[in-house]
């Protein structure tokens, strides 16, 4: 093998060593921000204003496939 060759490889393994948990910490970012966002979308929904803007799309979706006389 080569001394360059051995030198390049060398170079590749110092650099993934460095950023062994560089992905780790990239998921826990990403799971933070997703659980976070969860959150919000729990707490508007519910709320009033929310669970009654979703009732009418629903009962507005209901009358349009031909269901009549149900309410939610």
């Amino acid at each position: 093998m080569s001394k360059a060759l051995v030198a390049v490889r060398n170079q590749l393994r110092t650099r993934t060593r460095t950023q062994l948990g560089a992905a780790t910490a990239e998921y826990a970012i990403s799971v933070v921000a997703a659980c976070g966002f969860g959150g919000i979308l729990v707490a508007l929904l519910k709320s009033d204003v929310m669970q009654n803007a979703l009732k009418a799309l629903i009962n507005y979706a209901l009358k349009l496939a031909g269901v009549e006389g149900v309410q939610l």
